[in-house]
């Protein structure tokens, strides 16, 4: 029996409960049916980024094979860097494709009664259609009767720092269950600093912590427990030292025959903000369209609440509610006083959510409340419109050019697992910020980091640079809107070892800020294994926005799949694919065919093959093709039938994984069964094909004199293979022979004729 485990990314309205299995004859999770026996989370923040490992172990009560739908919420900015499941000893990890090419073999794998596990941006489509979201499913099947299933997944968030603090959390406290209960958690955490720490606190009080190192630097700390209820997430808080801001720290990773990354960050010293400053315009556009409820509209009211409550007398405000119309509390910007903030919360309390989304119309109407001084616009919303401009590109660019008029500060604060995180961005390079709290993360800390930074002045005019220039190549920022108290950081390639300069320049407070230092590139180091994922997905990050400007083009989506294969991770052109890496290529093959070819993701360094007729054969890397190869020779007296392959694949770290590989001894050519729903047909009209075939069937294709040949899909609802076309207006009346042609992966071939009329 095989493992199947079929990871999809949720719609918006999902649950995002983390590391949940259901039942799948169950609606929630049932700790009498399967329950949560071990879960290890492994953390560790290498200087803002923090990796997460998670493995967890289920235990079924029940005497059957079971299903189960698996659940999990990833933090906001946080990416899927691996996924595995377990079949009994056998680890079965994620491999990163294109995206089509991933869902096309997730349909033949399924076809052959095999069910792999699939992770992608958002639902079935087009890439620059998938949804956005931080909740992942994964179905889960087979779960042993009395057996257990593990499953592992990994991912990778950035650690802002905002007034010198930071905040990390694990997704645990429940959303639309009951609390889990984990037989045994494990914890262990590490954070590594090259700004020096100066506090370091565990927040959540389920999980206390063990600290085993307290330095500068590190900081090391454990927690082991039985029978944990998940009653809040586990969470930690750090202050870092301001004394020592306003200098340079670099980090460095360079394997052998690959370029070098370095990441050079800055903590900048907190400025000079005065008590009181000029008053301050504020206009907030306020998301009350029906996208926008349960979780979603908690944090909106709740962002809202404390940025009203936030300013002071002299300062002016205005409320615009918006769904498909625009309804502003005031005509124009009003005191702040206690009395008008009081009453824009009743107004929106009294109002309710319907219709869709115009942000266009929106963002004009709020652009409209500006005059002259100090002011901003902030949105609260989850930046998904469905009416007026809706194109990413051409929704930013409309706003960039009217935006000139007024020149708010644009102030984004995203709400929701699916935000529009693109869109939201480029709007808020508008001279402003954009923050992202997911519907079930803790919003405090984020927000009120948001809330501060009104009346603030960000870094105005920073650069970065790094010298020698022609020894740096594709160099990105890693934050954005940068403000004292801050760290600012870019990472890049470097060609060559040595000596490096590296500069900020900026306006701080009015008052220039530059800093410098020096710093050796290694000519090999394996401290910081992180950086060059983190480049890569920077740099995705500037290609995807590229494609969002100025739209598609082919270099550009093979440079995106190409990297996201390389360091492993999803974007909207890729797909991790959770299966065994040798039935991703299924094989049949006939009496006497010499080639054994096995795809593999890239981390295997060998494979050997076992056959079922005693031969064992090492496979030998064809790098122009990415795949691995040998020649054998089936026995000619092989009887057609399914046999076995044991395969034997070793990684670079020297882990062993045994996996079977499925091929077909196929000679006879495949059935196929054509039905027509009438034999006579008029010029004009569409003719539907339905075509049964063997389940070893490759390709089904229909041709008849006067048409193009007509391609035959698996069709699930009708649970069968179908095509159409129109009987052109030139054919001659008359009666026809369609041929229905069916291929296999062995290249055999089998045909079925039909006849049809082409009445006048």
């Amino acid at each position: 029996m095989r493992l199947a485990a079929a990871l999809f990314l949720l719609p918006a309205l999902a649950f995002a409960d983390a590391g949940v299995l259901i039942p799948s004859n169950r609606q929630q999770p049932d700790p009498s049916v399967l329950s949560l026996e071990e879960m290890a989370i492994d953390i560790r923040i290498d200087n803002g980024d923090a990796r997460v490992a998670i493995r967890q172990i289920f235990a079924s009560h029940h005497p059957a094979v079971l299903e189960g739908t698996y659940l999990f919420a990833l933090p906001g900015n946080a990416a899927v860097s691996d996924f595995a499941v377990w079949d009994d000893v056998t680890r079965i990890p994620g491999v990163i494709l294109e995206r089509r090419r991933a869902e096309e073999i997730y349909q033949n794998l399924k076809w052959q009664a095999i069910d792999p596990g699939l992770l992608q941006m958002g639902e079935q489509g087009t890439p620059r259609e998938a949804g956005r979201t931080a909740v992942f499913s994964a179905r889960i099947v087979p779960i042993p009767a009395y057996g257990t299933k593990r499953l592992e997944l990994e991912y990778h968030e950035r650690i802002p720092v905002v007034d010198l603090r930071s905040m990390f959390a694990v997704p645990l406290r429940p959303d639309a269950y009951q609390a889990q209960t984990a037989g045994l958690l494990t914890i262990n955490f590490e954070l590594r600093s090259a700004h020096r720490i100066a506090e370091f606190a565990p927040v959540s009080k389920a999980y206390p912590l063990q600290i085993t190192a307290n330095t500068p630097n590190l900081v090391r700390a454990a927690f082991q427990g039985r029978n944990v209820v998940f009653s809040e997430d586990f969470a930690v808080r750090y202050t870092l030292e301001a004394s020592l801001a306003d200098r340079f720290q670099v980090l460095a990773h360079r394997e052998a025959n690959e370029p070098g990354f370095f990441e050079a960050s800055a903590l900048i010293a907190p400025g000079q903000q005065s008590a009181g400053g000029a008053p301050r315009t504020v206009v907030v556009l306020f998301d009350n369209s029906l996208s926008m409820q349960w979780e979603k509209l908690e944090r909106n009211f709740l962002a809202l609440e404390t940025l009203l409550r936030s300013l002071r007398p002299e300062d002016r405000f205005n409320l615009l509610l918006f769904n498909t119309e625009v309804k502003p509390f005031a005509p124009a910007p009003v005191a702040a006083e206690t009395a008008s903030v009081e009453k824009a919360l009743e107004f929106v309390r009294a109002s309710l959510l319907r219709g869709g989304t115009d942000l266009e119309k929106a963002l004009e109407a709020a652009l409209a409340q500006f005059s002259k001084g100090e002011s901003y616009l902030v949105l609260l919303s989850d930046g998904n419109p469905t009416r007026g401009a809706i194109r990413t590109a051409t929704l930013a660019s409309r706003y960039a050019a009217k935006w000139q008029q007024a020149r708010p500060r644009t102030y984004v604060f995203a709400v929701g697992d699916d935000a529009n995180m693109p869109l939201l961005k480029m709007l808020a390079r508008s001279d402003g910020i954009v923050e992202w709290v997911r519907s079930t993360e803790p919003p405090e800390f984020k927000l009120n980091a948001f809330v501060s930074r009104i009346g603030r002045r960000p870094i105005e005019n920073l650069r970065f640079a790094a010298a020698p220039a022609s020894n740096f190549d594709m160099v990105y920022p890693l934050e954005s809107g940068t403000f004292g108290g801050s760290v600012a950081a870019w990472v890049g390639q470097y060609k060559q070892p040595g000596q490096a300069t590296f500069t900020i320049r900026g306006v701080r407070d009015g008052k220039p800020l530059d800093i410098r230092a020096q710093a050796a590139l290694p000519a090999q180091s394996a401290d910081h294994p992180h950086l060059p994922r983190t480049w890569a997905r920077a740099r995705v990050d500037a290609l995807l926005e590229k494609i969002e400007r100025e739209g598609e083009d082919r270099a550009t989506i093979d440079e995106i799949i190409r990297l996201a294969r390389k360091y492993k991770f999803v974007t909207p052109y890729t797909s991790f694919l959770a299966a065994p890496r040798a039935l991703l290529r299924p094989r049949l093959i006939r009496p006497g065919d010499p080639v054994l070819r096995v795809r593999t993701d890239p981390s295997v360094v060998s494979v050997t093959a076992l056959f079922p007729f005693g031969l064992v054969k090492e496979l030998r890397y064809l790098k122009r093709e990415d795949i691995w190869q040998t020649r054998f020779l089936a026995p000619v007296d092989m009887n057609d039938g399914t046999y076995r392959v044991r395969l034997l694949l070793r990684d670079r770290s020297g882990h062993v994984y045994r996996e079977s590989k499925t091929f077909v001894i196929a000679s006879k050519p495949p059935v196929v069964r054509v039905r027509l729903e009438k034999e006579r047909f008029r010029r004009g009209e569409t003719v539907r094909i339905r075509a049964a075939a063997s389940e070893t069937t490759r390709t089904l294709t229909a041709r008849m004199y006067g048409i193009a040949p007509v391609n035959l899909r698996w069709n699930a609802r009708e649970k069968t293979n179908t095509g159409e076309f129109v009987v052109p207006a030139h054919l001659p009346a008359g009666r026809y022979t369609m041929t229905v042609t069916a291929e296999d992966f062995a290249h055999n071939i089998g045909t079925q004729e039909v006849a049809l009329e082409v009445v006048p």
